[in-house]
């Protein structure tokens, strides 16, 4: 199995809406309290802190961080921020459509009959579904859901921050807000070749198992609540695709960063983006530092 597309999908799972793990040399004491997945932003030209929380998108109950801890540093804001305003329908709505292929294009065709089997049987497996069924969904889609499937995970239904987090909002009639848009998402996906989502589809096929454990170890990483060795891992598996990197984390960082600081100069606000947007030299924490404002971990 290649590791690239591990590291993609769980990219995908860490930071819209994929790492394997690999043995990360502990860090010192110290280093280890200034990284968790919650910080606090204050200083600057900002009147109350914000807060920013780094997520994973999919995620079982029992391994969420507490709500009520949570909950303390969310009542202290005024406004959700999230990567998509997962409040506006019409984003949602985007969203559905754009798991499927464009242009009449099918998995069918795309796959020889071999491989065809050899999916189809993956699918069955883990979904419950025939390939034939689900041909209209992108490659990097169906192989999202198998990730993030029950069987993988371990619990059904599985759980999301970023839903809890909208729940939270509208029982406090607080406004979501999104950095971006579901659009701008699918535009980075969708740089990646059709020929090769097909061919890493059917290599996943091959060998299911090895890359399920290397998600599920991707997992345990998060709940450890270290941000920075988070993006370590993801900067090894990603060494041999800089690009996609580039373009799913850099850039989509920087482009955050002036409406961040827009939305915490106006109300105090409770930011929520996928932990691999967090750490690194072009990660959010250390470009809000470059602007003059004081980020602090907090341990939940």
């Amino acid at each position: 199995m290649k590791r690239s597309i591990i590291s993609i999908l769980s990219l995908l799972v860490l930071c819209v809406s994929t790492i394997v793990a690999q043995k990360v040399q502990p860090q010192t004491a110290k280093a280890k309290e200034t990284s968790s997945l919650l910080y606090k932003i204050s200083g600057k030209d900002i009147q109350k802190p914000s807060y920013i929380f780094g997520t994973i998108h999919v995620i079982c109950p029992n391994d969420m961080f507490s709500q009520e801890n949570l909950g303390k540093y969310f009542d202290e804001t005024e406004q959700l921020i999230l990567e998509i305003d997962m409040d506006d329908a019409a984003e949602m709505q985007t969203m559905t459509k754009a798991v499927y292929l464009q242009n009449g294009k099918t998995l069918s065709e795309a796959f020889t009959p071999e491989q065809f089997k050899k999916v189809d049987e993956l699918l069955k497996n883990y979904l419950g579904i025939a390939l034939e069924n689900v041909k209209n969904i992108k490659p990097i889609m169906l192989q999202t859901m198998l990730l993030t499937s029950p069987k993988v995970i371990g619990c059904a239904p599985p759980a999301s921050y970023e839903r809890t987090f909208v729940q939270m909002a509208s029982a406090k009639k607080k406004p979501v807000l999104g950095l971006e848009t579901v659009q701008s998402q699918i535009e980075v996906l969708d740089k990646i070749p059709f020929e090769k989502q097909i061919s890493d589809f059917y290599e996943m096929a091959l060998d299911p198992e090895k890359s399920f454990a290397e998600f599920k170890s991707l997992m345990e990483t998060y709940k450890q609540q270290n941000s920075d060795n988070l993006f370590i891992l993801i900067e090894k598996q990603m060494e041999k695709d800089k690009t996609f990197q580039t373009n799913l984390l850099d850039e989509r960082n920087k482009l955050w960063i002036p409406k961040i600081e827009n939305a915490v100069k106006e109300n105090p606000s409770f930011i929520a983006v996928g932990g691999g947007h967090l750490g690194g030299k072009n990660g959010v924490l250390n470009l809000l530092r470059a602007k003059g404002y004081k980020i602090e971990a907090i341990k939940l």
